[in-house]
């Protein structure tokens, strides 16, 4: 449970970088992201195919190393090729992103309620806040994806900032309610 509540802290430390950088530069962001997965894809796919090709008759017979290869190269050019229709579909994505991370924030909402922490109303209020900016940007009420992912930008900088907040507040709260023996975590049982 410690190393859970290290990668959320680190998750949400990125989370809060990406917002931070789509709020700052959203049409580039969009195109640089489009790019890249589009020749990652392309590579990769180029890297099964010539690995299709080099195996042999007997090793990995079912791979499917060739088709594999293909998807992806069809995919990445595609990104390539159409970046306009690949970021109309981006503030669907991170619309979903969002929900997930007002789910866990209402999650953590009665996890503070359940250890009796002061204002845990103010947790399932930011957990509503999150998910209905995903719902919002999932409907993309925006004219343009630069404008949603300025909008993007802001609420996944405050999700990242509030989450790793209310990870520190949840893992002091229940050291203080175990009177001090984390005992999920076995950070402090005395050997």
């Amino acid at each position: 449970m410690g190393r859970l509540l290290k990668e959320v802290s680190v998750s949400s430390v990125l989370i809060a970088i990406v917002g931070l950088v789509l709020l700052v530069m959203p049409k580039l962001t969009n195109k640089i992201i489009v790019y890249g997965i589009g020749i990652m894809l392309v590579i990769y796919g180029a890297g099964r195919i010539l690995r299709y090709i080099r195996r042999n008759a007997r090793d990995g017979l079912m791979t499917h190393d060739l088709s594999i290869g293909l998807v992806c190269i069809v995919s990445g050019l595609f990104m390539l090729l159409y970046p306009g229709v690949v970021i109309s579909v981006l503030p669907f994505l991170f619309g979903l992103v969002l929900l997930f991370g007002g789910a866990m924030s209402i999650q953590t909402a009665f996890d503070v309620r359940r250890f009796q922490g002061p204002r845990w109303t103010l947790h399932l209020i930011a957990g509503i806040a999150f998910v209905i900016a995903g719902i919002e940007a999932i409907r993309n009420p925006f004219g343009t994806a630069a404008a949603l992912t300025r909008f993007i930008g802001i609420c996944f900088l405050v999700l990242g900032i509030y989450t790793f907040i209310e990870n520190r507040k949840v893992t002091q709260l229940r050291r203080e309610f175990r009177g001090g023996i984390d005992i999920i975590d076995g950070e402090d049982i005395p050997r």
